[in-house]
């Protein structure tokens, strides 16, 4: 990765995912433990209109229950193991829950930036999540750099569009699979800060044409250390990544 005048950013992707359970309090404790601020995470709502921290919309590849997560309530999804699947030594994380979006809010205040993912397209979740973010004093606006801060994303323009109208002073992003004029002229058009492309998409090309437009890059998606010097060199100001440690050392490596 070629050396740039401004950091590649590491963002902790569902925390520190590849050494802890992924969406838990473990893995976010772990990025902040090792230097990782910036804190990527997804949002749903349970049966009951819980908001709770898990990326699928299923409960069976990260926790030991079953079906659908909207068809559960919050004191059952918190019932279940959020870690008893993961490594190879399932009682290690066995005690994890998926947290509820408060306590993460709670937790982390005034130590993180989250980047907060709005995972489902259902129509009550923007409102749900940024009356907890009002609840725990997420709401003010900061640099889109700054720690702590926040930054909502959404791979759903609709839900990008419901939520800043709530909150039109924090960053938002859209997450999609390459930046094209079309996607940087519907940017404009909703006033968001960024644009998170995968990252084997990137182009340096394709970074310039965004910040003429006046919106930001940064990637997610990387697999490897090939998608990692591909967002780099792109110029993006930063990329989600399981293994940050990782990814640090090949960024000192690369730019010595």
């Amino acid at each position: 990765m070629p050396a740039s005048t401004a950091p590649f950013t590491l963002i902790a992707h569902r925390g520190y995912s590849d050494l802890a359970p992924e969406n838990t309090l473990a893995a976010f404790d772990l990025a902040l433990e090792r230097g990782y601020p910036h804190l990527e995470l997804d949002v749903q709502l349970t049966s009951d209109g819980a908001p709770v921290v898990i990326h699928d919309d299923r409960l069976d590849r990260t926790t030991n229950g079953t079906g659908l997560l909207r068809q559960h309530t919050f004191e059952q999804v918190r019932a279940l193991s959020a870690g008893a699947r993961f490594g190879d030594d399932p009682a290690r994380f066995a005690a994890e829950r998926l947290p509820r979006l408060d306590e993460v809010l709670t937790r982390y205040a005034g130590r993180a930036r989250l980047h907060l993912e709005l995972k489902s397209a259902e129509q009550e979740l923007a409102g749900v999540t940024v009356a907890a973010l009002r609840t725990h004093g997420w709401d003010t606006a900061t640099g889109p750099d700054a720690v702590p801060g926040l930054t909502l994303t959404s791979f759903h323009v609709e839900q990008l569009y419901r939520s800043r109208r709530l909150l039109p002073d924090v960053p938002h992003g859209w997450l999609l699979t390459r930046i094209t004029e079309a996607d940087l002229d519907l940017c404009r058009l909703l006033g968001l800060a960024e644009i998170c492309p995968r990252a084997d998409t990137l182009t340096r090309e394709a970074v310039e044409a965004a910040s003429a437009a006046g919106v930001r890059v940064r990637a997610w998606g990387v697999r490897n250390e090939d998608d990692l010097r591909t967002a780099a060199a792109s110029r993006a100001w930063g990329t989600t990544v399981n293994w940050p440690d990782r990814a640090r050392a090949a960024d000192r490596k690369s730019t010595r």
